[in-house]
C-alpha cells in the first residue's frame, strides 16, 4: 500500500490533482494494465500450442473483444460514484459531441450490427461501393478487404478500407454468404457448318470430368438444404450449354458452378483442354480470320 500511496502523492503533484480521483486514476491505470497482460498471457499460451494463422487470428480478435469489455466494466465500478455527474455534464455538451462525432457513432453502431447479423465475416468474398475483394479485417468504426478485379477476380493486391456505414448507404454483394458458389459462364464460338452435338458432347466432357467442377453440384446440393431462413433453390445444378445461333457462327454458351476464388484457374484450364482439341482437329472452334 505505501507504494501506492508514494505513486498518489507524486500524481497529485505532477497533475496538481487532489481528492478521491488520484486513487480512482491509479486503480483504473491498475485495472487496464492487468487486463492487458491477460489478456497478452491468453495469446501467448494459445499461440505455443496452435499454429493455424486463421484460428489464431479469430482468437486473438474474440480475446480482444472480451478484453475490451472487461475494461469498460472495470471503469463503470472504479467510477461509479462519479457517473451521475458525468453524465449530468455530458448532457450539456452532447448536442455538440454528437453532432462532431456523428459519423464515428454511426460506424460504431454498425459495426454492432456487422458483429450481432453478420453480413459478411472474415475470409467472405463481397462487393461494396463498386469494389469486389475478400474481407481480411472488421474493427469496431470499419472494415478492409483485399480488392479482386472486376473482370477476373484476381487479386491485385490493394487493401481497400471501408466504414461500416457504407453496408447501408448501398447494395452489398456476398459471393459466399449462403453457399461458397457461383455460376459462370464461357461462350464458345464453333463453326456454323459443325456437328453441334458433337461439339457440345466435347464441351459437356470437359467441365464433367474436372476433378474440381465434378465435385461441386452435389456439395451446392448440401448447402442449399441448409440454408436455413433463405428460400433459395435452383431446378439444375449440373453444368448445362446454351445454344444461339448468329450469321457465321453458333455460339454455345457453357454454364457451370465454379469457386469464385477459382473461377479464373479453371476457366483458363477448360479453354486449354478446347485449344488442345481444337489443334488436333477435334473440336470445330470458330475462328475469325
Amino acid at each position: 500500500m505505501k507504494y501506492i500511496d508514494y505513486f498518489n502523492d507524486f500524481l497529485s503533484n505532477a497533475l496538481g490533482i487532489k481528492g478521491p480521483y488520484v486513487n480512482l486514476i491509479i486503480y483504473t491505470i491498475i485495472s487496464l494494465f492487468l487486463i492487458k497482460l491477460i489478456n497478452k498471457l491468453i495469446n501467448s499460451i494459445y499461440f505455443k500450442f496452435v499454429k493455424n494463422n486463421k484460428s489464431k487470428f479469430i482468437f486473438s480478435k474474440k480475446i480482444n473483444l472480451a478484453s475490451n469489455l472487461f475494461i469498460v466494466i472495470a471503469i463503470l465500478l472504479i467510477w461509479e460514484k462519479f457517473i451521475v455527474t458525468f453524465i449530468t455534464l455530458i448532457s450539456f455538451v452532447s448536442a455538440a459531441i454528437a453532432y462532431s462525432l456523428r459519423d464515428t457513432i454511426i460506424n460504431f453502431f454498425c459495426g454492432i450490427y456487422i458483429k450481432i447479423s453478420k453480413p459478411f465475416v472474415i475470409e467472405d468474398r463481397i462487393m461494396i461501393d463498386d469494389y469486389i475483394g475478400d474481407v481480411i479485417n472488421i474493427t469496431t468504426l470499419s472494415f478492409e478487404i483485399l480488392e479482386v478485379d472486376q473482370d477476373n477476380f484476381q487479386s491485385t493486391g490493394v487493401i481497400i478500407h471501408v466504414p461500416n456505414s457504407k453496408i447501408f448507404s448501398g447494395s452489398m454483394k456476398n459471393y459466399v454468404k449462403v453457399f461458397k458458389y457461383i455460376w459462370n459462364e464461357i461462350e464458345v464460338k464453333v463453326s456454323i457448318e459443325a456437328d453441334i452435338k458433337k461439339a457440345k458432347g466435347y464441351l459437356y466432357k470437359i467441365v464433367r470430368s474436372h476433378e474440381v467442377l465434378k465435385k461441386i453440384p452435389n456439395k451446392m446440393l448440401n448447402q442449399l438444404n441448409n440454408t436455413g431462413d433463405y428460400r433459395i433453390y435452383f431446378n439444375k445444378l449440373q453444368p448445362i450449354i446454351y445454344t444461339k445461333i448468329f450469321d457465321k457462327y453458333v455460339s454455345l454458351t457453357v454454364r457451370y458452378l465454379v469457386h469464385p476464388k477459382k473461377n479464373r484457374n479453371i476457366e483458363s484450364e477448360i479453354w486449354n483442354e478446347i485449344l488442345r482439341l481444337y489443334k488436333k482437329e477435334e473440336f470445330p472452334l470458330y475462328v475469325e480470320k
